[in-house]
Formats: C-alpha cells, sequence, structure tokens
C-alpha cells in the first residue's frame, strides 16, 4: 500500500487541470493483474480537457448478496502558495509519516482499497456479491467526476458502499450538505460625486449579504451527528475605482446543510429576498444561480456496512466504532442518493491534513486501512 501510494502521489493530478488519467492507467493495470474486468472512460470536465480519465472494476461473485463498492478519487488541490518542507510530489517518507500532495486527501485510502481489492481477489475465495471499485476524477470540482460516472451501467447489483476519504480510520456515516448560489448585481455606473447618477451593485449586494445573514438561521435545526447549519461569504466582487459607482458584483455564498433544512425552500427564500432588495435600490436588478445542490446524506448506524467497517476497524486499529458525521461533502453525496447505497466513510490520514502544506499520512494507517476494507468486504460477501 506504501509504494502503490507514493507512486500516485508521485503524478501530479492538481485539478486544474486534473490530469488524472496516468494514475487511472496504472490502478487499471494493477486491479486487471488482480482478476478484475475494468472499464476505463474518457473524462473533459465540461471544458474539452484532455488527459482525464475514469476508472469501473469489477470482481464478480456468485451474485447471492448485493455487492460492495469501493469509492476513491484521484484528482487533488493545488500546493498553494505557502512552502513545503520537502518536494510536494516527492511522496517522501520520514517519521512513519508519507508526506506530498494528495497522500492524505486521497491517494493513501485509494492505495488501500486498490490493495485491499487485489487480496480479496488473491485468496481465490468466491464472493457472494460483487467487488466494484470506482475511481474517480474531479472530485474536487464539487463531485462532478462522479456525476458523470454514475450515470454509465456499470453499477448494477450494489447494496452498500466504503468511502476511503481521510478520517484517521474513524467510521463517519453522515455528511453535511452543499447549497451554493451566485447572485450578481447589475447596476448604473456614474461619478462618485453624483451618486443619485448611478445605481451601486456593491451597495446591493452588501446589502443582500446582511439581509440573508439575518434570515439563515446558523443555530438551527440541530443534527445528532452533523450539528447546526453554517454560511460562509467566499466571494464578493465588484467595482473598479474608489471614485466610480459600481455597475456589477458577483456574489458567492457556501451554506453547509444538516438534514430539516430544505434547499428548495433555501433557494426560493433566497430569490424572494433578491427581488426585495432589488425593489428597495432602483437601477438594480439581480440573478441568482445555484451552483451546488447536495442534499446532507446519512446512513443507520446499524446498517450492515457500517458495523461490518465499525468492527475492523476497532479490531486492527483500536479505533472507537462509534458513528460520526463530517461537515464536508464526499462521493457518497452521489451514490447514496442516485444509487441508494447505504454508506461508511473511513479512510487513512487526519481529516485536519486535507489541502495544508505538508500533507501527510501516517504509514501505519495505510496498512491498518486495506486491512480494514478487506477484512469488512469478507464479513459482508464471504460469512
Amino acid at each position: 500500500v506504501l509504494e502503490l501510494t507514493r507512486q500516485l502521489v508521485r503524478i501530479n493530478t492538481t485539478n486544474p487541470p486534473g490530469n488524472e488519467k496516468p494514475c487511472v492507467d496504472l490502478l487499471e493495470a494493477r486491479l486487471r493483474d488482480y482478476g478484475f474486468e475494468t472499464v476505463t472512460l474518457p473524462y473533459d470536465g465540461g471544458e474539452g480537457s484532455d488527459n482525464r480519465s475514469q476508472l469501473v472494476a469489477r470482481l464478480r461473485g456468485s451474485g447471492e448478496r448485493p455487492g460492495v463498492l469501493f469509492s476513491g478519487h484521484v484528482d487533488v488541490v493545488p500546493v498553494g502558495e505557502a512552502p513545503w518542507s520537502d518536494d510536494p510530489f516527492g511522496a517522501e517518507v520520514r517519521d512513519g509519516k508519507l508526506y506530498g500532495r494528495g497522500s492524505c486527501d486521497m491517494k493513501g485510502g485509494v492505495a488501500a482499497l486498490v490493495e485491499a481489492a487485489g487480496a480479496i481477489s488473491r485468496s481465490g475465495k468466491e464472493l457472494k456479491g460483487d467487488l466494484v471499485v470506482a475511481i474517480t476524477a474531479d472530485e474536487e470540482r464539487n463531485c462532478l467526476g462522479a456525476d458523470e460516472l454514475v450515470k454509465e451501467p456499470l453499477f448494477d447489483g450494489l447494496g452498500a458502499a466504503i468511502v476511503a476519504e481521510p478520517t484517521a480510520l474513524e467510521i463517519y456515516t453522515a455528511e453535511k450538505g452543499a447549497f451554493w448560489i451566485r447572485l450578481e448585481f447589475f447596476g448604473k455606473t456614474a461619478h462618485a460625486s453624483m451618486p443619485e447618477q448611478g445605481a451601486n451593485a456593491v451597495a446591493a449586494a452588501a446589502d443582500f449579504v446582511m439581509r440573508w445573514e439575518r434570515a439563515y438561521d446558523t443555530a438551527n435545526p440541530r443534527h445528532g451527528l452533523l450539528g447546526t447549519p453554517t454560511l460562509n461569504l467566499g466571494i464578493m466582487r465588484g467595482g473598479n475605482k474608489t471614485n466610480v459607482i459600481p455597475d456589477h458584483c458577483l456574489v458567492e455564498l457556501d451554506m453547509r446543510t444538516v438534514p430539516g433544512l430544505n434547499h428548495a425552500d433555501l433557494e426560493q427564500r433566497a430569490q424572494e429576498l433578491l427581488t426585495a432588495v432589488a425593489a428597495d435600490r432602483p437601477g438594480v436588478s439581480a440573478e441568482m444561480t445555484v451552483i451546488s445542490n447536495r442534499a446532507p446524506v446519512s446512513c443507520p448506524p446499524e446498517s450492515d456496512i457500517v458495523q461490518a467497517v465499525g468492527r475492523a476497524a476497532q479490531k486492527i486499529a483500536g479505533v472507537d466504532p462509534t458513528a460520526k458525521g463530517v461537515p464536508y461533502c464526499t462521493e457518497a453525496c452521489v451514490w447514496s442518493p442516485i444509487l441508494g447505497l447505504p454508506f461508511v466513510i473511513c479512510g487513512p490520514g487526519a481529516p485536519e491534513m486535507c489541502h495544508q502544506p505538508d500533507e501527510f499520512t501516517p504509514v501505519e494507517q495505510l496498512g491498518h486501512a486495506a486491512a480494514i476494507y478487506a477484512q469488512a468486504t469478507e464479513a459482508l460477501l464471504l460469512s
């Protein structure tokens, strides 16, 4: 698992542009050697990008039971401006840690899934259900690769999913939703000394943001695993000169939601408020676009997949199997609602290391993760 992770980290799959194909080719060859049927599909991200692809591999069982999906992505976020102690794509091992961009999020998890799949295949035991490995592109851009891949007729007969995002091997069974909106305000330019001659798009945008912050309740509802909703003003961009009334402003808002908060209601309320702000400011018009609409997803802790992974994690790594929730999205937000799969999120590396300079994963957790995936899958498909 360590050596495969190092190979993957050394392939620069920074998204954009992605460049996932070399990783996918490497993993496809490995899974074919392990006896899996494989299908690779080109992926252009809707932008005509080259050198991108996705992979689905299947090890067929007897069909007596629903199969298991292993899920992981191979794109990574940019290195960033902060200096690193080592080459971000050098995959150096030091003091029991593997360093490099993607070592934690989530090439270590991908390597563990693939080696667990290989161990299951090499055991020679006939599975009672299929084992399917999905390796995606473009996860870091709001799971767009999985959105595309799930449209393919490659996921029949499945009953559960393991998503190997970093959790320090703890068990996560719920994740917040993501509701993002883009707002554009249009006004009229004028000299700043004569504001009555113009219509200030930036002021209108600020008015909306302040009203929405008062209207969006970040204290309710409260979910047992996920806590409460959050709101972030991520982008506010407008104006081009101090002494000019700005005629355009762009705003993007990120809302992380919990069960009980309906996205359609949020959209309607935001649109009504947007209309009211424009009505209060003569000469201003506004448009809203929903740019992410991921509902929160969760899985009952008593589900077979959760119990199997929890028992394996406790036995192999001494992890408390109590189910927890994550505030961010994983590809469970695609597999669960579209394929109807219960899921568990469990992977090597600490969540707080994601997207950080000097990103690392403890080497010991890489081996533990593969053992957990193999043992849990055998419990579901062999016993």
